[in-house]
């Protein structure tokens, strides 16, 4: 069963390293919400590694700390104190989730996941219930219509920061009863982990007491579990520092195009027109999410003149 990072079916995957290459050559540099590359373009980036870099490309101190590791030459696959300060940052972060894993990729994480909830193994990763366009429709009396909906959405949940609030903030259009039929309760999840490194690991929370049906974690890279701890920490700082108000300034510009739902953009662009308008986005130097299923983000630091395109003719013709 193919999970939410791969596209729809006849729907061809957008390769995003092509796709900037072929417009503006390599990337250079990244920072805060931008990318810099190799013809002078700035892009800012909606994309952010699928919400990995919602803090920033280098904010924070993780990058400093994944450093300072790899200077003592703590790379092995021996034991370190990264492993229990991995755990207490993400604890400290979901205190409900007592147990934390990390593993090699998503796949396994995922697996991990299914594995503790009961469920058959190739059951698929989902975004939050709360980021599917049905959490805000109208079911009316319609209560086949509502459970069809929600066992469409049946999978193990990604955790993305910030949702809460977003809950909270779109209460009054909210069906909360699509989402008590799509996951009664979070028991195990997969994290969306802010630190924007390709690769990597992935974390796994679990409810509860210690899971046995579940792998264990894998040997990762103590520099990269170390760095991973920083970052969590510096996102649990983060929480408090960022509210509504700092996703909604740029709502004038989005809002024809995107559901906002905190940071996270859920598209109004029809899928079969998703493609043009990613394509279209980036020749005019915006990174969106290249998969219709896939939240883009609001950029925490940005200026008004980086959404001007949004109101350009060459953008607005998707809204026909």
């Amino acid at each position: 069963m193919a999970d939410l990072y791969q596209p729809a079916g006849g729907i061809k995957k957008t390769d995003i390293k092509e796709e900037i290459r072929r417009r503006y050559g390599i990337v250079r540099r990244a920072s805060g919400y931008h990318l810099y590359t190799a013809k002078g373009r700035r892009l800012l980036d909606m994309w952010q590694e699928r919400g990995s870099a919602i803090l920033g490309w280098r904010s924070g101190r993780a990058k400093l700390v994944f450093k300072n590791i790899l200077d003592r030459g703590i790379t092995g696959t021996f034991p370190s104190e990264t492993e229990g300060e991995l755990i207490g940052a993400v604890r400290n972060l979901l205190p409900h989730y007592s147990t934390v894993r990390w593993y090699a990729t998503k796949e396994r994480a995922r697996i991990a996941c299914a594995a503790y909830l009961d469920l058959w193994s190739d059951i698929p990763l989902i975004e939050h219930p709360l980021l599917h366009p049905e959490a805000s429709r109208n079911f009316g009396d319609s209560g086949e219509d509502l459970l069809s909906a929600a066992k469409n959405l049946h999978g193990v949940p990604l955790w993305r920061p910030w949702l809460d609030d977003a809950y909270y903030n779109m209460s009054d259009r909210v069906n909360d009863s699509f989402l008590r039929n799509v996951n009664a309760a979070l028991k195990a999840m997969v994290l969306v982990s802010p630190f924007p490194f390709a690769g990597g690991c992935t974390i796994a929370v679990f409810a509860g007491g210690e899971p046995v049906n579940v792998p264990p974690s894998d040997s990762i890279a103590p520099a990269l579990l170390g760095a991973y701890a920083r970052a969590f920490r510096d996102l649990a700082k983060a929480l408090f520092e960022r509210s509504e108000s700092d996703w909604a300034q740029f709502d004038s510009f989005i809002a024809p195009y995107w559901d906002r739902r905190g940071p996270y953009l859920i598209p109004k662009i029809a899928k079969d027109r998703y493609a043009d308008f990613f394509s279209s986005c980036l020749d005019e130097g915006i990174l969106i999410s290249p998969n219709h299923r896939i939240p883009s983000v609001v950029p925490f630091e940005a200026d008004t003149g980086n959404f001007k395109p949004f109101t350009l003719s060459g953008l607005q013709q998707f809204l026909e």
